[in-house]
């Protein structure tokens, strides 16, 4: 005497896929409020920017002042890709004094208006960053 407890696979690949469905709606729902549903916030792009919250994926150098960063594609936080863009280069110091960055999912983009040094090239005022 044997049971048979099959269940079609129909059937169990349906259940599966509520079990495993669910939570994942879930997840896209609280990623969607976390970034409000069409990118970071302007508050939470200037956190970013500000401790550098970005990795830059793809590095491409000035051409005169080779230890700068002409450009780059990012990654950000979020999961969102963008890229880095340097504005103004200190041609003394070899630095980036000004740059923006963009934030595919948001569509906005955060700038470093131009910084200024002293005379041994330490940033002795520097704008504040903006969001467009």
């Amino acid at each position: 005497m044997s049971t048979n407890y099959h269940v079609p696979i129909a059937v169990g690949a349906q259940a599966n896929a509520a079990i495993v469905n669910a939570p994942l709606a879930a997840l896209d729902a609280a990623l969607t409020n976390l970034v409000g549903g069409a990118g970071a916030t302007v508050a939470q792009l200037k956190a970013w920017t500000e401790a550098a919250a970005y990795q830059m994926l793809t590095i491409t150098y000035n051409a005169t002042y080779v230890r700068v960063v002409a450009s780059a594609g990012v990654l950000w936080p979020d999961g969102s890709t963008g890229t880095f863009t340097t504005d103004a280069v200190n041609t003394t110091w070899e630095a980036v004094d000004a740059y923006h960055i963009t934030h595919v999912l948001s569509g906005k983009a955060v700038t470093q208006p131009l910084v200024t040094r002293n005379a041994a090239g330490g940033i002795t005022a520097k704008p504040a960053l903006t969001v467009a």
